[in-house]
């Protein structure tokens, strides 16, 4: 970084030691190692807030001094004064609500430099402009000034962020060499190749790209001499060959190919089996007109040149923004072997409704690029990176639907000029045109003839003839709207024997609108349109039609329905039948509706003039009710000892599903989810803290149970906030417990410690003492993932000695195996099988067949590791049909996998293979990480 260019004010740097400019260019004195490594970790997330809690876990690495707190505000303070602009009162790190923030001018950081220039030049690759794209990648690689943050400690966040800043420069490094191949240059790669795979010897592009070079600038012996070097390297350091496309490249070497020394192309890079997305909603039914539009759009995205680019659909809400993208996107789908993507952005949602942000929709779009749950990165910027790497090479069709602005929509551009991006928003977006190339397509009202083609589509040519005089006066009473002709079209054909005149008419009568729909055409205000549709609802349908704009979702089940109302099912069956035919709700599946957000907002406007404030608190009351009880009845059958902290007086009249058992309360689940946890956030929203709270700990076991650790993060630190507005310490304890289990799963060991820390902390306070020891058993569990069991075992001592005080049964028994477990781990098989035997009897005396399983599979690997193999398989064997009855998928599948072992190591291997394979698809289906770990083994055995 050159601290004399620019006028910034102070410019910080990362990208090597951690360094500070003044604006005269001077190097500031930073004070102490520890207020180096405190700036640093500001510096690591710009614009980030940072508790105390979290300054000192990052700078003691959960070994802080007492005086750790006091410390870090001294820190501070000193920092302050260092870093004090002149002429400038404000400080360069705030206290806030939650903590302390360092803020940053635009490109004062050199990291976000960086960023922003290895962005450009994508941009410019993007449009073919190589020259463009390498000047801002060397650019970009001029910052670096040696290893991120170096001098530092790697621990902690630093590490991850020393990580990922190494990752893109290694890429970025890799795409320069790419143009400056292209452009011919090869003679000058080859010395700065042979030190890049200095650095980093098995990453695979630079080998090939070197191989490339020499074999352009007429060197074949020595290009197939590196190809040897890394084979040899390869099966010496890893044991595996290089992958097939640098195989294929070594005999297009070995063949003397006269393309290779002419052609431009990068060696290709290692083919990964893909999944082609197929996400676009069905196609409208009966589209009409458009002709021009859809013309303009297949120019736009299917020109001659080979690249899409991005298009944006503008118009006014209900213009048919949607419709018209979706017709195109079905129409060419051919064009896009792929896939499709598609998100709706929620811009225009209902006034309770916040836009998605991208952060939230990239980490729903990655599973639909091949991305399992837990490779899913957890910092947003390695998220989005990773996006962009998935889609470079692919020629994909995304839509974002609903976008609020520009800066929504711009991460989500995927990295190639190959994919076609339509976004649809109401406003014009000149952002994304001005400094992202995309074309606008602006979607006026359709002519009179459309719209008049339209309304005959639906009513019928026969009808529409009898009264063209209606047909005219509905077509100007809409404003040729489409979505308004379509209620009106749907209403009149809903009455057959109604004469089209009566409902222009009604229309002609009818005043209002939906405000968030207000156009600067009176015409066209919605409000006229679904009055009348409400109007001649019975009372109860009208009241219903109200009442459901409450629910948190759009989709609502019949059982949700009867609550909210606080009838039975069978009562408010006619209500929602009425709806249906008016096409105020759709039934989408048996017993399943539907509400369009446009008609949930009129619905909230008349709830809001109509019922009563505490009318509407209690609807919402009954609803979270219904959530809250039906959850819980699901939670107990999938975890038999699952119970809630001093569980809420709910509704008398919530009407719930009826569950089978485990398996349906599963199934149940899985349709509700999205649902359930928009009731989380409803709770918090509408002031229902011990809802939230009570959610929290309801959700866990499902969560848990379906391997959705991202939802159960989130969840719980809903609850550890609302918790804490309650003064309730129990409640805040158990829900930074579970929000440890989440972040252990992700392998975030740091952050699942400091919950725990928290979580221990309260019950202390308390004197709990089975959360005592519950949180104790989940320290153990961290320090067994990070493969120390010695250090579990103190905290698995601690467990089973506060279960024993406080006749905790079940926590007794899972301290046993933990014990066990470990003991196992340390090769002290006598007492690993003791401690697991006595954790048998409890178990099976208090009825947890989880647990049971759980301490079935450690008494297998006891026996397994002191050789004892026929009673291992047994024992595994029990573990297994436990597991199934459970429908524990990954319980089974770690266990399928030490079975495996066993069976291995007496030399029967055709049925460990295949045990080992049965394994795999398991936890390949989940995104478990141990399975690319048995996919080498398997490999290993073919």
């Amino acid at each position: 970084m050159d601290p004399a260019a620019g006028p910034l004010a102070m410019r910080y740097g990362v990208l090597g030691p951690v360094e500070v400019w003044s604006s005269a260019g001077e190097r500031l004195a930073l004070g102490p190692p520890m207020q180096v490594r405190l700036l640093a970790i500001l510096l690591s997330q710009p614009d980030a807030s940072w508790s105390i809690d979290q300054l000192v876990d990052e700078l003691w690495q959960g070994r802080p001094p007492k005086t750790a707190a006091g410390n870090v505000k001294t820190y501070v303070w000193a920092l302050r004064r260092v870093l004090r602009s002149p002429g400038v009162s404000d400080p360069a790190i705030l206290a806030d609500a939650t903590g302390y923030r360092l803020v940053l001018d635009a490109q004062a950081l050199d990291s976000l430099a960086f960023d922003d220039l290895t962005q450009r030049g994508y941009h410019a690759l993007r449009q073919d402009l190589w020259s463009d794209a390498l000047r801002a990648f060397e650019a970009a690689l001029a910052l670096w000034r040696g290893e991120p943050f170096a001098g530092l400690p790697g621990r902690g966040v630093l590490l991850s962020v020393r990580a990922r800043l190494e990752q893109q420069r290694s890429s970025l490094l890799e795409e320069v060499a790419d143009l400056h191949l292209r452009a011919g240059r090869h003679n000058e790669l080859i010395e700065p190749l042979r030190t890049q795979i200095d650095g980093d010897p098995l990453r695979e592009r630079p080998w090939g790209q070197l191989m490339v070079a020499l074999a352009r600038a007429g060197r074949r012996a020595d290009a197939l001499a590196t190809y040897r070097q890394l084979h040899r390297q390869l099966s010496d350091e890893v044991g595996v060959e290089p992958g097939p496309d640098l195989q294929q490249l070594h005999t297009r070497i070995l063949r003397s190919d006269r393309e290779l020394s002419t052609s431009g192309a990068r060696p290709p890079e290692k083919p990964t089996p893909r999944i082609v997305p197929r996400q676009l909603p069905a196609p409208p039914a009966l589209f009409t007109g458009r002709t021009h539009e859809l013309a303009r759009l297949t120019t736009l995205l299917l020109g001659d040149s080979g690249r899409a680019g991005t298009v944006v659909v503008t118009g006014t809400g209900g213009v048919g923004k949607t419709w018209l993208a979706l017709r195109w996107a079905h129409d060419s789908l051919h064009h896009f072997p792929d896939g499709q993507l598609h998100v709706d952005l929620g811009g225009f949602g209902t006034a309770t409704q916040e836009a998605a942000p991208s952060t939230v929709v990239v980490r729903s779009l990655l599973p639909a690029l091949g991305v399992k749950p837990l490779e899913i990165p957890a910092e947003p910027a390695a998220q989005f990176a990773l996006y962009r790497s998935l889609t470079a090479d692919r020629r994909l069709l995304v839509l974002l639907d609903n976008a609020r602005d520009a800066e929504q929509v711009r991460p989500l551009l995927p990295g190639s000029a190959r994919c076609g991006v339509i976004v649809t928003s109401r406003h014009t977006l000149p952002g994304l045109v001005a400094a992202d190339g995309a074309h606008a397509v602006a979607l006026d009202l359709p002519s009179t003839a459309e719209a008049r083609q339209l309304l005959v589509s639906r009513l019928g040519a026969q009808r529409a003839a009898a009264q063209p005089a209606a047909v005219d006066e509905l077509i100007s009473r809409t404003a040729r709207l489409p979505l308004a002709l379509s209620i009106v079209a749907a209403r009149a054909a809903a009455r057959p024997t109604f004469p089209l005149q009566a409902i222009a008419d009604d229309l002609a009568v009818s005043r209002g609108g939906l405000a968030a729909l207000a156009t600067d055409d009176a015409a066209t205000d919605l409000r006229t349109v679904l009055s009348w549709s409400y109007r001649l609802l019975s009372a109860d349908a009208a009241w219903l039609f109200r009442q459901l704009s409450l629910h948190p979702a759009g989709d609502v089940s019949a059982a949700a329905a009867a609550s909210l109302a606080g009838s039975p099912a069978h009562l408010i069956r006619p209500a929602l039948d009425e709806l249906t035919r008016a096409n105020l709700l759709a039934e989408q599946s048996p017993n399943r509706f539907r509400c369009h957000d446009l008609l949930r907002a009129y619905g909230e406007e008349l709830t809001d003039a109509h019922d009563s404030a505490a009318d509407r608190r209690a609807v919402r009351k009954r609803v979270l009710d219904h959530y809250l009880c039906a959850a819980g009845a699901a939670a107990r059958l999938v975890d038999t000892g699952h119970q809630t902290i001093d569980p809420l007086p709910l509704t008398a009249d919530a009407a719930q599903p009826a569950f089978a058992d485990h398996r349906s309360a599963l199934a149940w689940f899985t349709i509700e989810q999205r649902v359930l946890l928009a009731a989380v956030d409803d709770a918090v929203a509408h002031g229902f803290d011990a809802h939230a709270v009570q959610f929290a700990q309801t959700l866990t076991p499902l969560l848990s149970r379906m391997s959705q650790w991202h939802d159960l993060g989130a969840v719980q630190a809903i609850a550890v906030a609302a918790a804490r507005r309650r003064a309730d310490p129990r409640a805040e304890a158990l829900a930074h417990r579970d929000l440890a289990l989440a972040h252990l799963q992700l392998r975030r060991y740091e952050a699942a410690r400091h919950h725990l820390r928290n979580a221990m902390a309260r019950y202390d306070q308390l004197g709990d003492r089975p959360g005592q020891a519950s949180t104790h058993l989940y320290l153990a569990w961290v320090y067994d993932s990070e493969g120390n069991p010695r250090e579990s075992l103190p905290h698995g001592r601690s467990a089973l000695a506060l279960s024993n005080s406080s006749d905790d049964r079940r926590g007794e028994a899972a301290a046993l195996n933990t014990l066990g477990w470990s003991y196992a781990r340390l090769d002290e098989h006598a007492r690993a099988i003791d401690y697991c035997e006595r954790a048998l009897a409890l178990q099976e005396e208090v009825e947890d067949r989880l647990g049971t399983a759980h301490t079935w599979d450690s008494l297998g690997f006891a026996y397994h590791r002191l050789g004892v193999h026929p009673t291992a398989v047994a024992c595994y064997r029990r573990a297994l049909l436990l597991y199934s009855d459970a429908e524990d998928q990954c319980g089974r599948a770690e266990t399928l996998v030490r079975l495996g072992d066993a069976h291995q190591a007496v030399g029967d291997h055709d049925t460990s293979t295949e045990l080992w394979r049965e394994a795999w698809t398991i936890l390949d289906r989940i995104g478990h990480p141990e399975a690319v770990e048995l996919s080498e083994r398997l490999a290993a055995y073919r």
